[in-house]
C-alpha cells in the first residue's frame, strides 16, 4: 500500500513569514493583538487543526485557526472546493480556533467546540469556549453552551449512545461534561494536564491523561460515568526514549473493546479499559508525534503524524499485528511537505484528509492522501 498526496490551499500569505517569528516569537498567542493592523496576517494566516468527514454529503468539515473568526469551512471531496460556514456571524473575537473538536453524531448533527489563544490579561474579558452544533442540511451553527467560563476548549469526545460531550480546556486544563439532552454542564475543575484528544470506551467512561504541569510524567485519567467521578490513575504509558513523558497525542475507540493511543513520542499503544493494561504495539514511522487515528472500512487502523516536514500516513492490521508505512505527506506537484499532521479523517474509499498546523513558513494546507 502507498498514498497519492495532493495539497489543497484555502488561504495563504503572499510571502514567507520571516518577520513573524521575530515579531511574535513563534505562533502568536493573541491574534487579536495585531488584528486589522496587518490584514494579510489577519485574514490569511490560517492553520487546519481538525477535520471530520460527513458521508451523507461528501464534505470534509474543517476547523481552522483564523484571527478573523472565520473558523469553520467545508471541503467538497468531489469538486475540491472550499466553502465558509461563517462562524464569525455567531461567535466572538476570542473564538479563533477549532482545535480538535468536530464530531459527527449518529443523528447527522455535527458537534464542535471553540478554542482560543488568549493572553493572561484577556482572561476575564474572554467569555469562554463554546459547545456548538452544525446542521449539515441547513448549515446552521447553533451555540449551545459555554461549559467553563473564560476557559477555551482544546478537545472534545462524544458519547454518541448517551449524548454526552466531554472536553478539556486551556489555559487552566479543566475537565467538563456537557449533557446534550438537558443542556447542562458539570465543571470538574483543574486536572493538571490534558490529552491532545480523549476517547470514550464502550461502557461510557472517558479516558484521557493527567500530570503535574511542565514536563512531568503523564498518567492515565478515567472518568467513571457510573460514579460521576474522576479517577487519577497511576498507570502511565510505555516510554520510547529516556525523556519521554508518555503524553497522549491521539486516542481512538477501536470498536473491539480496546482504546488505541498515539503518543507524542510516536508510538501506538493498546489500552484495555477493563483492567487498565496497556500494550505497546510499535512505532510506525521515524520521528515523533502520532496525532491522527481513524478506522477504515477495511477494518485497518489508519494513522498520521510526524513533525518538522517529516510526516507520514500509516496503516495497522490488528489481526496480523503488522504496520504499513504508506509514505510521506508530500505533494510532488508543489514540491512541499506537511510540517505537522495534527488530525485526520477518512472517506469510504480510503482517502485520508490531514490537517496541517503550526507552519512557520506559510499558512497550513489540507492534505489529501489517497490510499492505493
Amino acid at each position: 500500500m502507498s498514498i497519492k498526496v495532493k495539497a489543497y490551499i484555502l488561504k495563504n500569505i503572499s510571502k514567507p513569514i520571516e518577520n513573524w517569528q521575530k515579531k511574535f516569537g513563534g505562533i502568536p498567542k493573541s491574534y487579536t493583538e495585531h488584528g486589522e493592523s496587518n490584514p494579510e496576517y489577519y485574514h490569511n494566516l490560517i492553520f487546519f487543526t481538525t477535520v471530520e468527514y460527513n458521508p451523507d454529503n461528501g464534505l470534509v468539515y474543517c476547523g481552522i485557526t483564523a484571527a478573523d473568526n472565520d473558523i469553520i469551512w467545508t471541503f467538497d471531496t468531489q469538486t475540491k472546493k472550499f466553502q465558509s460556514l461563517h462562524y464569525e456571524k455567531v461567535g466572538e473575537k476570542f473564538d479563533i480556533k477549532i482545535h480538535r473538536s468536530l464530531i459527527l453524531d449518529d443523528t447527522g448533527i455535527i458537534y464542535g467546540a471553540t478554542a482560543g489563544l488568549i493572553e493572561p490579561f484577556e482572561y476575564l474579558q474572554a467569555p469562554g469556549g463554546k459547545i456548538f452544533s452544525i446542521n449539515p442540511a441547513t448549515d446552521e451553527i447553533k451555540i449551545l453552551s459555554i461549559p467553563v467560563p473564560h476557559e477555551y476548549i482544546q478537545n472534545i469526545a462524544l458519547d454518541k449512545k448517551r449524548k454526552i460531550i466531554y472536553g478539556f480546556t486551556w489555559p487552566s486544563h479543566k475537565f467538563f461534561r456537557y449533557d446534550i439532552k438537558t443542556n447542562t454542564s458539570i465543571n470538574f475543575e483543574t486536572v493538571g494536564s490534558h490529552p491532545h484528544i480523549p476517547a470514550v470506551d464502550d461502557d461510557g467512561n472517558l479516558w484521557g491523561q493527567w500530570s503535574l504541569f511542565g514536563n512531568a510524567p503523564a498518567y492515565l485519567l478515567k472518568y467513571s460515568l457510573k460514579e460521576n467521578k474522576i479517577h487519577f490513575l497511576r498507570e502511565g504509558l510505555p516510554k520510547i526514549y529516556t525523556a519521554d513523558t508518555g503524553a497522549i497525542d491521539g486516542m481512538l475507540n477501536g470498536g473491539d473493546g480496546y482504546i488505541y493511543i498515539g503518543t507524542v513520542s510516536g508510538g501506538l499503544i493498546k489500552l484495555n479499559p477493563k483492567n487498565h493494561e496497556v500494550e505497546y504495539l510499535g512505532k510506525p514511522y521515524p520521528g515523533t508525534r502520532l496525532a491522527g487515528l481513524v478506522i477504515g472500512k477495511d477494518g485497518l487502523i489508519y494513522g498520521g503524524g510526524g513533525e518538522n516536514y517529516n510526516t507520514f500516513i500509516f496503516a495497522y492490521d490488528r489481526e496480523k499485528k503488522k504496520f504499513y508505512n504508506l509514505g510521506r505527506v508530500y505533494d510532488p506537484d508543489i514540491n512541499d511537505n506537511c510540517v505537522i499532521v495534527h488530525h485526520i479523517t477518512i472517506t469510504e474509499d480510503k482517502t485520508i484528509y490531514a490537517a496541517e498546523t503550526d507552519n512557520l513558513e506559510r499558512s497550513g494546507f489540507l492534505w489529501e492522501c489517497k490510499v492505493r
